[in-house]
């Protein structure tokens, strides 16, 4: 199974302490293309992010790739050479949590995770508590900046209750 990471849930899995999962849940070939890999150790990463970074990209592919297929204005040029990356070597699967780049996935047959179905994968297989998985949630949208919407939210609290 080939896994394609996208910035914004590496990013968040670096904050919580979570990259671990990506590899235990999701594939044994991730690939992180070297555009988003300089987006998530960027100026705005603190000191153990860039550690925690660091340590998951050197166990993972990293490949240089800047090319693409989509012309959308509202998606980065990171998420358009991911989206690209991903149709051209038909990856299994892809990482991430912004919404257009998820729906253009699936319209080109490539199934997608974020960081919040990750983490709910995360219980579902017994790899986290719910109370773990419901102290993730809080803290990726209190401290960390997570936006998910209230109805979403609650959804998900009420799925943890409930395992």
């Amino acid at each position: 199974m080939i896994l394609i990471c996208d910035a914004s849930p590496l990013i968040f899995l670096a904050k919580l302490g979570r990259l671990d999962l990506i590899r235990l849940l999701l594939a044994d070939r991730v690939v992180v293309l070297r555009c988003v890999a300089e987006e998530v150790l960027g100026d705005r990463a603190s000191f153990g992010e860039r550690v925690a970074l660091t340590s998951f990209l050197a166990s993972v592919e990293t490949v240089d790739f800047d090319e693409s297929n989509f012309g959308s204005q509202t998606l980065s040029a990171s998420d358009r050479s991911t989206l690209t990356y991903a149709v051209k070597h038909r990856a299994d699967l892809l990482l991430a949590d912004e919404r257009l780049l998820r729906r253009i996935a699936a319209e080109e047959g490539i199934a997608t995770i974020g960081t919040l179905g990750l983490i709910m994968l995360a219980v579902e297989k017994g790899v986290l508590s719910p109370v773990d998985a419901r102290a993730d949630l809080d803290r990726a949208v209190t401290t960390h900046g997570f936006r998910i919407s209230a109805e979403l939210y609650r959804q998900v609290i009420g799925a943890l209750e409930n395992q």
